[in-house]
């Protein structure tokens, strides 16, 4: 039966992914002092250039909160990205608002909200994730647009400090495109 529920999951977490930033984290902050790797290949249906990789790290903070550093490239152009995130609810599900700022052909700021509901040795997290892009238009002004997405992510711990992760971000607005990916996150 558990196998069964993993496999309906999965399957229902790749056939509902849509357009959305890459999360790759659940609500839970990292404790204090330590930190985290992961590497994930992403497919996204946007342009020409449909697959991108990420690496992704992390390093707790106190009072139940951690940076995290994300490098991409794919989609035509690197990805750079830098966030906070606080834990508000720490349990059963845990939730966490996370704000930072990234640069991917323009310049943005990232806020977002995450909830995780914990079951055994996996994660399933879901939430808002909201940029505010500065760009150019045609005439070389001042273009702001503001992607919205619905990520939906399993995260599944094989060890304490090791584990699969997959995603899928739901596209909410018309700015956003679709993204799928999985990979793997270590914990030390």
């Amino acid at each position: 039966m558990k196998k069964k529920l993993l496999t309906i999951i999965l399957l229902v977490g790749f056939a509902y992914s849509s357009q959305a930033q890459v999360l790759f984290s659940t609500a839970q902050t990292l404790k204090k002092g330590g930190w985290s790797i992961g590497l994930n290949p992403v497919y996204a249906d946007n342009s020409g250039e449909d697959f991108a990789l990420f690496f992704h790290g992390g390093y707790g903070l106190s009072g139940s909160s951690d940076l995290g550093l994300k490098l991409g490239y794919g989609w035509g152009d690197p990805y750079v990205g830098l966030d906070f995130e606080k834990t508000l609810l720490a349990g059963k599900p845990s939730l966490s608002l996370f704000g930072g700022a990234h640069y991917w052909h323009d310049f943005g700021l990232d806020v977002g909200t995450k909830i995780t509901f914990p079951i055994g040795n996996v994660r399933i997290t879901t939430g808002l994730d909201l940029d505010v892009n500065f760009g150019e238009d045609a005439n070389n002004d001042l273009e702001i647009y503001t992607p919205l997405w619905l990520p939906i992510s399993l995260e599944i711990y094989l060890k304490k400090q090791f584990s699969l992760v997959f995603e899928g971000n739901i596209k909410l607005t018309d700015h956003a495109f679709t993204t799928v990916g999985g990979g793997i996150n270590i914990y030390f």
